[in-house]
Parts: C-alpha cells; sequence; structure tokens
C-alpha cells in the first residue's frame, strides 16, 4: 500500500509527543492524587480538623492526621513530578549541533 498515496505522512516528533504522552497523564493523574488528597471522598471528613487523628486515616501513609497523610501523598507526587518532568524535558531536548 502506497502511503503516499493515501496521504499518510509522518510528522516529525510524532513519537516523541506519544512518548511524552505518558508522563504527562501520570503527572495530572499525580495532581488529583496527591497535591487534592483531602478532597477524596473518603477523607474530606478530616478537612475540618486536619491536625487531629481521624480513624479513618490510620492505614493512611502519614496518617493518622490529616495534615500528615496529606504531606507524604504530596511530597510523593512531588518527587515522581519531577521524574515525569525530567523525562518529558530528555525527549524534547534539541539535538547537538
Amino acid at each position: 500500500m502506497n502511503t503516499a498515496r493515501l496521504k499518510l505522512h509522518p510528522r516529525p516528533g510524532a513519537g516523541r509527543a506519544l512518548a511524552a504522552a505518558v508522563p504527562v497523564v501520570l503527572a495530572l493523574y499525580l495532581v488529583t492524587r496527591g497535591w487534592l488528597y483531602p478532597f477524596w471522598p473518603d477523607t474530606i471528613g478530616a478537612i475540618g480538623h486536619p491536625f487531629t487523628a481521624d480513624p479513618g486515616l490510620d492505614g493512611a501513609w502519614g496518617g493518622p492526621t490529616l495534615a500528615g497523610a496529606w504531606l507524604v501523598h504530596a511530597l510523593i507526587a512531588l518527587g515522581l513530578q519531577a521524574v515525569c518532568y525530567a523525562i518529558v524535558r530528555a525527549l524534547y531536548r534539541p539535538a547537538d549541533r
């Protein structure tokens, strides 16, 4: 099958854009699960008392207080987002001249 006849031409950078979509989507997911942790349905009840122990947060990383759990989730999200940023930056680094 002739791709020129079908007008299908590979775009420069399309592969990098598809590869970059994975860390970008992961970084966006980390915003919702790490930075916005207090707004999850199972933790929103503790938003009024972030520094007191909440039985619902006993098994949470950084729990049993909402502030501790939020801090741990945000720090993990920050670290993983830094990795995602480094991957995207490496994909779009200009070629050496």
